[in-house]
């Protein structure tokens, strides 16, 4: 099977720097290695055309408008000729031998994907219900391989024709929060397995790019996508039930969680539920 590794990136050269080097170093299974630039404006572009004349493998897509984390993996997957797709966010340093460690899960064709261990955070995604709310939290113990809940959309390798068949990554979520995780409960739904690789090796500097951005607005999305996986997967309703009567605390301990409940009611307006494999 042919493998494209896909970086995304947004105004982040600093790490592009520091890490890119070492994912064409370690991606040596990889037909390309594509960098996803969501619009920056700190001159990504202009060190990746550099960058590529040293690298070959490397390719481009720079985009002329910020259209977010989601439809940016969602174009670089479509443009993609790999049949499996390395998932990779610019702060993402790979060890040797991530990407031929994971390749074994994928004799099974019931597999959608692979999740990288993240050196100090090596833990497969156990989701679970709670008052009414999808709650997610690290899977232990965590030595040996194991399904897991989800695919972390920056670090993991998945089979591109699920990922296309499933419609990638929900536009409701956009720009940033919660796809990774509705992804990997749709395609648990579909009949797909998911799994946590510990022999995988990546570190991961959460969040360096998020940094840029106000800890009040990456709160507010942070809440409305809760909500919003939330609302797209109930289980039954006891936990609708449940839901109510915990948004209703919310509401009355924080009267701002009513802009959060509107905002998330607009966006479940807006997008149509996302079909699953088998429906």
């Amino acid at each position: 099977m042919k493998i494209s590794v896909i970086v995304t990136n947004w105004n982040g050269l600093s790490l592009l720097k520091k890490y890119l080097p070492n994912v064409i170093k370690n991606s040596s299974e990889a037909q390309e290695i594509i960098v996803a630039d969501d619009a920056s404006t700190d001159d990504s572009v202009k060190y990746l055309k550099e960058l590529q004349k040293e690298y070959p493998v490397l390719k481009i897509i720079a985009n002329k408008k910020n259209v977010g984390f989601g439809k940016n993996s969602n174009n670089a997957v479509k443009k993609a000729k790999g049949d499996l797709i390395v998932l990779l966010n610019s702060d993402i340093n790979p060890h040797p031998n991530y990407i031929k460690n994971s390749l074994k899960h994928f004799k099974d064709p019931k597999v959608f994907g692979v999740g990288f261990a993240e050196l100090g955070h090596e833990n497969w995604g156990e989701i679970y219900w709670s008052n009414g709310y999808l709650q997610h939290r690290p899977g232990l113990p965590a030595k040996k391989t194991h399904e897991t809940g989800w695919l972390s959309g920056g670090s993991a390798i998945i089979r591109r024709d699920y990922f296309l068949k499933l419609k990638g990554f929900d536009p409701i979520y956009a720009p940033f929060y919660f796809e990774d995780l509705d992804l990997g409960i749709r395609a648990a739904k579909s009949g797909l397995k998911l799994i946590w690789e510990p022999t995988a090796i990546v570190e991961h500097r959460h969040e360096q790019t998020m940094s840029k951005i106000s800890r009040s607005l990456l709160s507010y999305v942070k809440e409305r996508n809760h909500l919003i996986v939330t609302l797209r997967h109930f289980p039954d309703d006891k936990q609708k039930k449940l839901h109510k009567w915990t948004r209703l605390g919310r509401v009355l301990s924080g009267p701002n969680y009513l802009k959060i409940i509107r905002s998330a009611k607009r966006q479940l307006r807006r997008y149509p539920k996302l079909h699953l494999l088998n429906k």
